[in-house]
């Protein structure tokens, strides 16, 4: 999601936050929550609420299986369930959270959100640890930042879906609260191999000494400031010792272009870009330089040519990932998205 899409968000969250502060006192309803707080929030994030194959209200995955309030779908597909709950609803009674975990459990769909309106809940229905586990952001609207709730609102957009951006930032999260959880262990009581670690680097010191060290020194340990939207931002890392304040070394898999993946040699231009999308079959080309061309257009990335193809059926601008939109056909005429191209680029880079 794109700073100019998060600039249009912001009025929104704003909005809310005020009706929610003057709501928060009074039973307004399920149907009332979601058409005040929760459609206001899709629409500000670019879904069309009356597109049935972008927002399927009340989905069902078979038709003996009981309905979602929100299915957000990419190409007709569901990516992520959201369940909808009156304002002011406990939204960590057990009974919500197995109602939402089941439905997505049940569809096939890895996330799923629990939401009265002004807090969020995201879970991974499909992470395998328990019920408790599976939550891996909550945020409420009414008392978060603003930079926090568009943040983490922005997290539902369709491109964000599309790029897969929950699943990295799952997995970065479930290291990172395992890790967190053994260091805790290891400081309380001081753990005897840490105890020797720290002995070895400064032998100086005897162990009983080190050990009641750890425990007077106030260690804490949490979670730095998470990238949590645009698809432009970065994570914020402190500067090391020597360098730059602020200087940030190049993730793996944020920001590989097409011509990266060309340069590598596992895509070779021209190439035929295709995607049937309602219903039309949208051709495009990809230049040797990694520009795509549509429609005698040229665009710099395989998202701008994605949009303007998904505009030209539909006549409203939307967004779209190009790595997830276009897809492109082997020998055996089978067709394969753009981000399994990427995915190859990175693990070659991985192995090197």
């Amino acid at each position: 999601m794109t700073e100019e899409a998060h600039a249009q968000l912001r009025p929104v969250v704003k909005a809310l936050a005020e009706k929610i502060r003057k709501w928060q006192d009074r039973r307004i309803g399920e149907q009332n929550t979601k058409a005040a707080l929760i459609e206001p929030v899709l629409e500000g994030l670019g879904w069309d609420i009356r597109d049935w194959d972008e927002v399927h209200r009340e989905f069902r995955s078979k038709a003996r299986d009981k309905p979602v309030d929100y299915a957000l779908k990419c190409l007709g597909t569901p990516r992520l369930f959201i369940e909808a709950k009156a304002l002011g609803q406990d939204l960590g009674d057990r009974k919500w959270i197995a109602q939402v975990l089941g439905y997505a459990t049940v569809a096939g769909v890895e996330w799923c959100v629990l939401t009265d309106g002004d807090e969020y809940r995201f879970y991974n229905a499909a992470a395998p640890v328990d019920a408790e586990e599976k939550l891996f952001r909550r945020m409420r609207i009414s008392e978060s930042k603003e930079d926090e709730a568009v943040g983490t609102l922005a997290l539902l957009s369709r491109s964000n879906l599309d790029g897969n951006l929950l699943e990295g930032l799952w997995a970065a999260h479930f290291v990172d609260r395992r890790v967190k959880a053994v260091l805790r262990d290891m400081l309380n009581p001081p753990d005897k191999s840490l105890v020797r670690l720290i002995h070895r680097k400064a032998p100086q010191l005897k162990p009983k000494e080190i050990a009641a060290s750890i425990a007077r020194l106030d260690i804490r340990i949490g979670s730095p400031a998470r990238w949590t939207g645009a698809a432009s931002s970065k994570p914020v890392t402190p500067g090391r010792g020597g360098g730059k304040q602020g200087s940030r070394k190049r993730r793996p898999g944020r920001r590989v272009t097409l011509a990266d993946v060309i340069a590598a040699g596992i895509l070779h231009p021209p190439v035929k870009l295709v995607r049937k999308y309602k219903g039309q079959m949208l051709e495009a080309r990809l230049l040797p330089d990694g520009g795509v061309e549509f429609q005698g257009t040229r665009y710099e990335t395989g998202s701008g040519a994605a949009v303007a193809a998904c505009s030209s059926v539909t006549g409203k601008k939307m967004s779209a990932s190009g790595w997830a939109f276009w897809q492109t056909r082997d020998a055996e005429d089978g067709l394969h998205e753009l981000r399994e191209a990427r995915e190859k680029y990175l693990q070659q880079k991985s192995q090197e």
